[in-house]
């Protein structure tokens, strides 16, 4: 009892190798595109966060700057004949209490 060993045919055998081939090129030519895109996108969220701190900072750095106190934007001539110095004096002991 000997079991027959089927040939298989040449064509069969190269359509078999081909698709192998193709398979792997495509796997390959894909993981690359793939993984520059998740590259690009990582330098992209990078730079998107360090504009988002340098916003963040400047705005905290106004705030800063800005007057506090009751009169913000009060300013004071002291050259203007009607200058009022009791006004200014309040706004002194608002400003550095």
């Amino acid at each position: 009892m000997s079991a027959q060993v089927r040939q298989v045919s040449s064509l069969f055998k190269i359509a078999r190798w081909g698709a192998l081939g193709v398979g792997l090129s495509y796997g390959f030519v894909r993981a690359r595109t793939l993984r520059n895109e998740a590259a690009e996108r990582r330098i992209s969220q990078a730079y998107d966060r360090k504009v988002a701190l340098i916003a963040e900072a400047k705005k905290k750095f106004a705030e800063s700057k800005a007057p506090q106190g009751g009169s913000a934007g009060e300013t004071f001539d002291f050259e203007d004949p009607s200058f009022d110095a009791d006004k200014w004096f309040k706004h002194v002991e608002t400003k550095y209490q």
